[in-house]
């Protein structure tokens, strides 16, 4: 029976390197804090058609990129800017840079009424704001408080670590007032209660995708994110590259 049993195997293996059929495989996808909720939600459909699962680590921009930079073993990632992945790529940590999303920066007021470019500059209590450092919507709000020259003193300011943080800061009352990512206040049907800051207050925040390690299932995932997730990704409150 053994030869039998040979036989059949590599008519097997035979078969699948003829059909191109290709084992599910699992992506570790490192993910900005903001686009967590999106990508949980496009995995799900992504790994009921492929078959592939993913793996999810969720953090600020800048602190993904010192996990990377110090050999996180990530397949994908998934930053809230431009420069981060292009840094890395540079230094020879990633390759295949693309676009997947522009994100929209928005002032959240929980429970109303919404508030408006107004109650950002008459506002003297609590503001919410990621660290401009690590996190892009961070950089985005400082870059709208500068463009309305609005001096940051006026606040007292929450910081936090990432976007998602902020957003808790806001939820949760710790802040009355905070800076946060639209497709969040989409997510949570909250946008009756925000303030969708004029994109022309803040730099682009255009959100790049970075593959760190070459396979069948990562290929498919951003290829995935470039044509199908689309749809999920202005669904979710974000602008779609053009």
């Amino acid at each position: 029976m053994k030869p039998l049993l040979s036989v059949v195997i590599a008519g097997v293996c035979a078969a699948t390197l003829h059909t191109g059929v290709v084992q599910a495989d699992e992506v570790k996808v490192a993910v900005a804090a903001n686009f967590k909720g999106t990508i949980e939600r496009i995995g799900k459909e992504f790994t009921a058609k492929t078959g592939h699962t993913l793996a999810i680590s969720s953090a600020a921009t800048g602190v993904l990129y010192t996990q990377i930079s110090h050999g996180a073993p990530f397949d994908l990632f998934l930053s809230a800017d431009a420069a981060t992945p292009e840094k890395l790529e540079k230094e020879g940590k990633g390759s295949d840079r693309f676009t997947y999303a522009i994100g929209q920066l928005g002032l959240w007021k929980k429970g109303g009424p919404a508030p408006d470019e107004a109650t950002l500059r008459n506002w003297k209590g609590n503001l919410a704001i990621a660290n401009a450092r690590t996190a892009p919507y961070g950089a985005a709000a400082m870059a709208t408080l500068t463009h309305l020259k609005i001096d940051p003193k006026q606040y007292r300011l929450l910081t936090g670590a990432n976007i998602g943080q902020t957003w808790q800061f806001v939820d949760t009352g710790n802040a009355e007032l905070g800076f946060v990512a639209w497709a969040n206040l989409v997510e949570a049907d909250k946008t009756g209660e925000a303030w969708a800051v004029p994109a022309d207050f803040y730099p682009p925040i255009e959100q790049q995708g970075l593959v760190l390690k070459k396979g069948a299932a990562v290929e498919a995932l951003v290829a995935w994110l470039k044509g199908p997730g689309q749809g999920q990704i202005k669904a979710a409150g974000y602008a779609l590259p053009q």
